[in-house]
């Protein structure tokens, strides 16, 4: 498939007839999930609606979201069980899948919107290729520089001693638009048709890997994830995993491995011996980021 890499390919997007689901995942950050709702405002489309899922929060996120969905135009689900990432969002998907949605934008609310198109743009690049079934734009930090883009399927070497290598490798890509091995999970374009294909996201994941684990689920029925350079978000940070775990960083290091546990042994097939070196990698990774 032959991208261009100008807007002029979204001019008109606006007039599709494709219906999307916008899904935000709330655990206890409802201050963030409430500043999102009204972001999203400046760049909704007729066919475009939100669902609001909170993840079984110990605070007021639940209430105080399904109040605001009364006057807020937005779907409101509270979650009995804080399920984890992938479920939680299943959630919305689902929902999507059930309500006649053709895509559902799975988005962080821990996310800033710098370009008022960026939900066209992605749109228009999902339609472009039955091929696509996944879409992500460029992440950029509060900093303003890029999150690298996962380009390659992840090997051994990759995953370990060239690490640092593969970084760089990363970093020529940051403009580029193509085809890549998955993307980030924080605003992500789903097709839906797709993910009941594949049965949605694995929901054995509490935390992490689900975005590799969401592309080798779709390689499977030879659907691809494509990151468009195109248009942007900034990613504020992680800030409901930084309250859910803040100094429990034990707890963090066992939930990654539990993840990679599960991505390398049921979808890459990895033996014992390299899911340990590769999930001692992260687990160092980790307590040195701190």
């Amino acid at each position: 498939m032959e991208m261009m890499n100008n807007n002029e390919q979204y001019v008109g997007i606006g007039m599709t007839t494709k219906k999307v689901l916008i899904v935000i995942l709330n655990y206890i950050t409802y201050d963030l999930t409430l500043r999102l709702l009204e972001d999203l405002k400046k760049l909704m489309l007729s066919n475009a609606a939100v669902m609001v899922v909170d993840n079984c929060s110990p605070n007021d996120s639940a209430k105080v979201l399904e109040e605001g969905s009364e006057t807020g135009g937005y779907i409101f689900f509270s979650n009995q069980n804080n399920t984890g990432y992938a479920a939680g969002n299943n959630i919305g998907i689902k929902y999507a899948v059930e309500h006649g949605f053709e895509y559902t934008l799975i988005l962080n609310n821990d996310v800033k919107l710098c370009d008022e198109n960026v939900l066209m743009i992605m749109m228009k690049t999902m339609e472009s290729s039955s091929d696509i079934g996944c879409v992500g734009p460029k992440i950029l930090n509060l900093e303003g520089t890029v999150c690298y883009p996962y380009i390659d399927r992840p090997t051994l070497w990759s995953m370990t001693l060239g690490i640092i290598s593969g970084k760089a490798k990363r970093k020529t890509a940051v403009d580029v638009s193509q085809y890549v091995y998955r993307v980030h999970g924080c605003c992500m374009l789903l097709r839906n048709s797709i993910m009941q294909r594949i049965d949605y996201m694995d929901e054995r994941t509490f935390l992490y890997c689900e975005e590799n684990i969401l592309a080798e689920r779709m390689l499977k029925v030879n659907s691809l994830s494509y990151y468009c350079a195109d248009t942007s978000i900034i990613h504020i940070g992680s800030s409901t995993t930084q309250k859910t775990y803040g100094a429990k960083r034990r707890r963090a290091i066992q939930v990654t491995r539990d993840s990679m546990e599960i991505y390398l042994r049921d979808y890459r097939g990895y033996n014992r011996g390299s899911r340990f070196i590769c999930e001692s990698m992260r687990s160092l990774i980790i307590a040195i980021r701190g």
